[in-house]
């Protein structure tokens, strides 16, 4: 049986990814859950209704490396079937890139560990 590697074309999954249906209010609640997991115990969200509208979720979690925050960027980084801890509600390694990509074409994540 002969095996051929078909890496997705990021443009097109990205697209795609803006069509799976997520709410504003699921989007923001899925951000909202890394956060809390992250261990943060103070969640700012600020909306800027403007020409260019935009959203902002600031949090005091413990951060994420360069390493770490590129590896949640990268589709399918954790498998479902990794062992996580009870108040990780995340499962499928797609929580911040589908939430944040279904609302906008431009996501700017900042992080200090």
């Amino acid at each position: 049986m002969k095996s051929i590697g078909l890496p997705p074309y990021a443009p097109t999954l990205m697209e795609s990814t803006r069509a799976i249906g997520y709410s504003i209010e699921a989007a923001v609640a899925d951000i909202i859950d890394n956060s809390i997991a992250a261990g943060a115990s103070r969640i700012d969200i600020d909306f800027f209704p403007s020409d260019k509208s935009y959203i902002s979720i600031l949090d005091n979690g413990i951060g994420m490396t360069e390493d770490e925050l590129c590896a949640a960027m990268q589709y399918g980084s954790r498998s479902p079937l990794e062992v996580r801890t009870e108040d990780d509600l995340g499962r499928y390694g797609l929580g911040m890139k589908t939430a944040s990509l279904s609302q906008c074409r431009i996501l700017t994540v900042i992080s200090k560990k």
